[in-house]
C-alpha cells in the first residue's frame, strides 16, 4: 500500500498518529473489518466501510459514519476504551460479528429510518 502524507501543524500530525493507532487497535480487535479512521475538524471520525454502503443503499445516506468530538474523548486509555467499546457496538448493531469478519453484509436495523438518527439504537 502506498501512502502519501502530508504534514501539516502539530495538531495535525499528532492527530495522524493517534488515527494510525485507533485503527490498528480496531483492525487488531475486530480483524477484517473495513474500518477508515480519521480527525476531521477536531473531531474523530470513525467508517466501517461496508456499513456505510449498506446505509447508502437501503436510506440513500452516503457517509455514514460517526464523530466523536477530540475534546471529549478523554485520556488515551479512556479514548481507546471508548473506540474499542464503540467498535464491537455498531458492529453487533448492523448484525455484525465482534471477531473476525467473515463478509456477510451488514443489516440495517428496520427501525431505523432516514432522518431519524435520533431513534437508532
Amino acid at each position: 500500500m502506498n501512502e502519501i502524507i502530508e504534514i501539516g501543524d502539530e495538531d495535525e500530525v499528532s492527530d495522524l498518529d493517534l488515527a494510525r493507532r485507533i485503527g490498528d487497535a480496531l483492525c487488531k480487535l475486530y480483524p477484517d473489518h473495513p474500518w477508515m479512521v480519521s480527525f476531521q475538524g477536531r473531531g474523530l471520525v470513525i467508517r466501517h466501510l461496508a456499513i456505510a454502503n449498506a446505509v447508502a443503499l437501503e436510506l440513500g445516506r452516503e457517509g455514514f459514519s460517526s464523530l466523536l468530538p477530540r475534546d471529549k474523548l478523554g485520556t488515551y486509555g479512556e479514548m481507546m476504551h471508548s473506540v474499542m467499546q464503540f467498535g464491537g457496538e455498531l458492529l453487533e448493531a448492523f448484525g455484525l460479528p465482534r471477531g473476525k469478519w467473515d463478509g456477510s453484509p451488514p443489516i440495517v436495523p428496520k427501525n431505523w429510518k432516514r432522518k431519524q438518527d435520533r431513534n437508532f439504537h
